[in-house]
């Protein structure tokens, strides 16, 4: 016999549901992260195994940069066996598209980035960002999409039909919308830099898990150079006056309040770009108009040093860095690159540094695939991938564990690409361009 249907769902029923789902996605993507980190191991020993490289030109020691401890950094060519410890999380990617009406991605490897949907914004103004973040709607958390036009900023809500419907939207009158400032690990707020040329405001975007209410929290301004969303709800920004510069951290309360300050101690040189050390949430790389990378300690706000990147690229811009065994491994882009070089056009290096000597070596550059060209214009790191929208219109992809380009999505008809980043969220890249469409890759 056939059992009875059972009761329907009642709405709060079901919304538990959805939030148990989420939680069940996130705990399935560290332990794939876990997982990932395992695989890395052994293939850096292997590969390096294979490969030596001699390292005795620098005598480089390994150091962690906060607690001053020092240990040895074997030299391979001496017999003795150099071994690099977890760098950057591995993945397999490769990249196409399968729709006829977006960008079909060059395949250069097996593997896929499938489109699975598609935002346009309705204002009919010029799109400047997007990112991904977690939001909480009616008590659910939920993996949402910020996009930026020059006078509004949107927040987008996942339908189970795969597309996406627009939640609220903040508007700006005076001063138009510059780029969007992520937090990592944060719920419910958003930051947005505001400015024409230069950044000229910073702005804390809030409202109701219901979408009833909104407002804006003006967190800073007057000349900024720089800033940047760090993890623990916490915001970094540099900003110059004739006289000095300073370098704020502001810390939010869970309800996007209560502000607290703290100031670290400011360099010689003007701060254009910030960068997070993956293994050190309490460290901090900067970027410097003198091509170097300046390193502070967040807890005691002290200047720890200042390291010349080389003199090989100019105004190159730190993306991220990886710490292991004491070295710092960083990720570089070079808009001033020759297209023309021996090698094709570096996009991204990375380098290694001792934080201690301030030494460095390089490791790798990331060059365009023969018959392409265009130097960096905009770019986002995660994991070991790295993307860039090229000057050409063109968005590229890299493995920085391979150490070539493996995908490209060439503009649609006269729409170049615009902007690109990676979800904060999940394992997805979103692209944009200049007329208000974004579209939203699912890599696998």
């Amino acid at each position: 016999m056939e059992e009875p249907p059972g009761k329907p769902l009642s709405f709060e029923e079901k919304e538990k549901l959805k939030e148990k789902l989420a939680f069940l996605k996130r705990e399935y993507s560290k332990t794939l992260a876990r997982l990932q980190n395992l695989k890395l191991k052994y293939l850096l020993v292997m590969h390096y195994k294979s490969t030596p490289i001699s390292m005795k030109k620098l005598e480089m020691l390994s150091l962690n940069p906060l607690t001053l401890e020092v240990a040895q950094w074997k030299d391979h060519t001496n017999g003795q066996q150099m071994i690099y410890k977890n760098i950057l999380p591995i993945g397999s990617v490769t990249l196409k598209t399968e729709r006829e009406d977006v960008p079909a991605g060059d395949s250069l490897n097996p593997g896929n980035l499938q489109l699975v949907s598609k935002l346009k914004n309705p204002s009919g103004s010029c799109s400047v960002d997007v990112s991904a973040m977690w939001w909480e709607i009616a008590g659910v958390k939920q993996p949402c999409i910020i996009t930026a036009c020059e006078y509004t900023v949107s927040l987008w809500k996942p339908l189970d039909t795969g597309q996406w419907r627009r939640m609220y939207s903040w508007l700006f009158t005076e001063v138009p919308v510059l780029q969007i400032v992520s937090m990592p690990d944060a719920c419910n707020l958003v930051c947005v830099a505001l400015g024409n040329l230069e950044i000229r405001e910073i702005r804390a975007l809030i409202c109701s898990s219901d979408g009833e209410s909104e407002k804006q929290v003006l967190l800073s301004s007057g000349n900024i150079q720089a800033v940047l969303g760090l993890a623990e709800r916490r915001l970094v920004s540099s900003s110059r006056t004739l006289c000095d510069q300073q370098v704020e951290i502001i810390t939010f309360a869970e309800d996007g309040g209560s502000q607290e300050k703290q100031f670290l101690m400011p360099p010689e040189e003007t701060v254009l770009t910030f960068a997070e050390i993956e293994g050190i949430q309490e460290a901090l790389l900067g970027t410097t108009i003198m091509n170097n990378v300046v390193m502070w300690n967040l807890k005691t706000g002290q200047l720890l040093r200042k390291m010349r990147v080389g003199d090989s690229y100019q105004a190159s811009v730190c993306h991220k860095a990886y710490s292991e065994m004491g070295l710092l491994f960083v990720v570089l882009s070079h808009p001033c690159a020759n297209e023309r070089g021996p090698s094709g056009s570096p996009v991204f290096q990375l380098i290694a540094v001792n934080p201690k000597t301030a030494l460095s070596v390089d490791v790798m550059l990331y060059c365009l695939p023969q018959g392409q060209a265009g130097r960096f214009l905009e770019g986002d790191v995660k994991d070991n991938f790295a993307a860039a929208v090229l000057t050409s219109g063109t968005i590229a992809i890299w493995d920085l564990l391979l150490g070539h380009c493996t995908a490209l999505l060439p503009p649609i008809s006269d729409q170049k690409w615009s902007f690109v980043k990676w979800s904060g969220t999940d394992s997805h890249l979103l692209a944009g361009q200049k007329d208000g469409n974004v579209f939203v890759y699912l890599i696998s």
